[in-house]
């Protein structure tokens, strides 16, 4: 992060603070991404062991949908 909001020269506290803040938002939004990212996996592997490795993306759109009500019930 200090890499982030340095990279630049700060001239004011305003704008050390408004970098300080994107830096923590882009930071956010990665780890957002990268826990998606392994619910998506988890679930995958999961329906993929429970059908014994047969051929199950079809049905993946339902559980996404289910997935992504949880993660919102949980923010």
């Amino acid at each position: 992060m200090k890499g982030e909001v340095y990279k630049r020269k700060v001239n004011t506290r305003d704008e050390l603070l408004a970098r300080i803040l994107d830096a923590a938002a882009r930071i956010k939004k990665r780890e957002d991404q990268l826990r998606q990212t392994t619910l998506d996996l988890r679930t995958r592997v999961a329906k993929c062991t429970e059908i014994e490795g047969r051929i199950f993306e079809y049905s993946l759109s339902a559980v996404k949908i289910c997935v992504k009500n949880v993660i919102t019930k949980l923010n």
